[in-house]
C-alpha cells in the first residue's frame, strides 16, 4: 500500500497523497496545482519532440484520486492548461463529464490565458484566489506571504523539489510538499512540468514523493 503522511496544520488534517495532491477530509476537497495539460501537444506542435501519454497519464491518476476518495470539490491551484486550446483541451471536456456531480474550481495561474468561455464551457468556477479555514489558496504560495498574518497561502508554481542524496556521492531530487506556518507548497501534479529545488529554512517541513510513498525528510 501506497504511504500516505498525514499532517495537521492551522488545527486542520492534511493527507499528502503520493499521487501528488492533498486531501482536506473534513471539507471533502482534493487540492492539486500544475497539471499543464496541453504541454505535450503545444510542444509538438512547436517541433520539439515530447511524451505521447502525458495527457492520459494524469488524467489517468486524477481519475483514481477522484474514484477513491469522491471529493466534492477538486480545487486546481493554477496552471490547468499550458498553452491555446489543442486537442488534449477536447479530451479533458470529455473527460469531466464523468464527473457532473463534482464541483471543479480553478485559482489561476499564469499559464491559465484561454478564453473564459473555455472554463464556463467546462463548468469551472474560476478565481484569482480563494480563502477558506485558516488558508488563502493562490498560485504562487511565496508572492503572496506576508500579505496576512491570519491566513496560511497554499499554492504551487515552482513545482517544489527536494534533493536527496543516494549511493556514493550522487544526488536526486524528488517533488515534496513543503509545509510551514508561512506558506505551503504543493508539489505539481503534471508529469511533464520539470522541479525546483526548495532551500528549506529552520521552520520548513519538508515531504517528498518518492516512487508511491510521501516520506518526511526533516521530521
Amino acid at each position: 500500500m501506497n504511504r500516505i503522511e498525514t499532517i495537521t496544520i492551522k488545527g486542520e488534517s492534511w493527507q499528502l497523497l503520493p499521487e501528488r495532491a492533498v486531501f482536506w477530509k473534513s471539507k471533502e476537497m482534493l487540492i492539486l496545482c500544475d497539471l499543464h495539460l496541453g504541454k505535450a501537444g503545444h510542444f509538438r506542435k512547436s517541433g520539439i519532440p515530447a511524451p505521447g501519454r502525458i495527457n492520459t497519464k494524469n488524467l489517468d491518476r486524477l481519475t483514481y484520486l477522484i474514484d477513491q476518495l469522491i471529493p466534492k470539490t477538486v480545487l486546481i491551484l493554477g496552471d490547468l492548461f499550458h498553452s491555446s486550446a489543442n486537442r488534449e483541451w477536447f479530451e479533458f471536456e470529455e473527460w469531466l463529464q464523468k464527473y457532473n456531480e463534482t464541483d471543479f474550481i480553478l485559482v489561476t495561474g499564469n499559464h491559465d490565458q484561454l478564453h473564459h468561455s473555455f472554463y464556463e464551457t467546462a463548468n469551472f468556477k474560476l478565481c484569482d484566489s480563494l480563502k477558506s479555514g485558516p488558508f488563502l489558496f493562490i498560485h504562487d504560495a511565496d508572492a503572496a506571504k506576508n500579505q496576512n498574518g491570519v491566513l496560511v497561502p497554499v499554492g504551487g508554481h515552482i513545482h517544489p523539489a527536494v534533493k536527496l542524496k543516494g549511493k556514493g556521492r550522487q544526488t536526486l531530487r524528488f517533488p515534496a510538499y513543503i509545509i510551514s506556518d508561512k506558506r505551503i507548497l504543493i508539489p505539481a501534479f503534471g508529469e511533464f512540468t520539470g522541479l525546483h529545488t526548495v532551500q528549506l529554512n529552520e521552520t520548513d517541513k519538508a515531504y517528498a514523493v518518492v516512487n508511491e510513498d510521501v516520506i518526511p525528510i526533516n521530521p
